[in-house]
């Protein structure tokens, strides 16, 4: 099976490219890297304007549906111009809330669609990582523990990574959101 992107998809790639050749970008991974987030936070506002978080974000809670192909197309395009902060976790904590439902939906998932909430994301279950990347700029953040989901209520000390735009975090405590079958 081939891959091709079709006309609006690949428009859509150059959209957020011409976007981002014009935003600054290697300005915004270093302010975000010495801890001013200011910028990268207006990027990221410009983002949700072009639908990027919508696009995992199910029809119900103002997103555009769970698209995959236009999150495989918008990501590499966010990743050739390594875009900071933790889109790919948002994305993920957009799609599997929309898998939960219920109030955590509600809660969070129009202001994951609309740019106007950070997650970040912690999977600690089979071949995992304990910590969270930029836990201490998310507005949430999830952890999913085998078969049970949670919301953080705070994260441990952060500490830098091989890469100095990418910080990470322990979550700590919360509230479970849900448990699978026992």
């Amino acid at each position: 099976m081939r891959f091709l992107p079709d006309d609006e998809q690949r428009e859509f790639a150059r959209t957020l490219d011409r976007m981002l050749g014009s935003a600054g970008t290697p300005g915004v991974v270093r302010s975000w890297a010495s801890g001013d987030h200011g910028p990268g936070r207006a990027l990221w506002a410009r983002l949700a304007e072009a639908g990027v978080f919508a696009l995992a974000v199910p029809e119900e809670h103002e997103g555009l549906g769970l698209l995959p192909v236009e999150l495989t197309v918008a990501f590499g395009v966010l990743g050739r111009h390594a875009v900071p902060g933790p889109v790919a976790e948002t994305a993920a904590a957009g799609a599997l809330l929309g898998r939960l439902g219920g109030d955590p939906a509600r809660l969070w998932l129009p202001r994951i669609a609309s740019g106007k909430a950070v997650a970040s994301l912690c999977v600690l279950s089979p071949g995992g990582s304990p910590y969270a990347l930029d836990a201490d700029i998310a507005d949430a953040l999830f952890v999913v523990d085998h078969d049970t989901v949670r919301l953080a209520e705070s994260h441990g000390p952060v500490q830098p990574s091989a890469d100095p735009a990418r910080r990470l975090a322990r979550p700590l405590g919360g509230t479970v959101l849900a448990r699978g079958p026992q």
